[in-house]
């Protein structure tokens, strides 16, 4: 009997202990699966933030919201100048020509606001459809000595700047924000005030 006892003990007692090495494993195979879960998650996550950035990728074009179109023309020295050199400031983008009347009325208003936010990372930057002008780049540069403008002006040539923003009546301005966003565009002569109010609006 005693033995008959032993016997079914020890039976018991393997049984218990291969059924605590099968839970054992079978713990241990789960936390395998839940670190594989976590893994599949973690990459879940990352694809989706890539997925995020390339969205956030803004196209080029010459609407609020949109990246300006970029372009290089010389300025009064002689000197290549592109829009995309001016990456963090705000840039007041002009379009305008010597000989209309609102573009005068307006420029000394820039000019005040060139003098007073020069140092702020804001540029005044004037372009000139010289394509338009009667006495060309020589008769510009007397207009803008006579005036006394410095702010930096650049030369559209052929016009083909002014067409790519389809620039239909002068004045017209775009107003960049930092990145080279367009924020607003402006058709006609503007105020000081409201050129101010404009760049404001671009370094918010």
């Amino acid at each position: 009997m005693k033995r008959i006892l032993s016997v079914l003990l020890a039976t018991m007692l393997s049984v218990a202990l291969i059924g605590g090495c099968a839970n054992n494993n079978g713990e241990m195979d789960k936390s395998d699966t839940v670190n594989e879960e976590e893994k599949s998650i973690e990459k879940s996550v990352e694809a989706s933030e890539d997925d995020k950035v390339e969205d956030k990728e803004i196209k080029e074009g010459i609407f609020p919201g949109e990246k300006a179109y970029d372009f290089t023309l010389l300025d009064r020295e002689g000197n290549e100048m592109s829009l995309s050199s001016l990456n963090g400031k705000v840039v007041f983008l002009n379009f305008w020509a010597s000989w209309c009347g609102p573009c005068k009325a307006e420029m000394p208003h820039m000019q005040k606001v060139h003098e007073e936010y020069k140092d702020k990372d804001v540029v005044i930057l004037a372009v000139n459809i010289t394509s338009s002008e009667k006495n060309g780049i020589e008769g510009v540069n007397s207009f803008l000595d006579e005036n006394k403008y410095t702010f930096p002006v650049l030369y559209d040539k052929d016009g083909a700047v002014a067409n790519q923003y389809r620039v239909s009546g002068i004045p017209t301005t775009y107003i960049l924000d930092k990145d080279g966003i367009i924020v607003n565009k402006v058709s006609g002569a503007i105020s000081e005030e409201r050129i101010k109010e404009e760049i404001e609006a671009g370094m918010k």
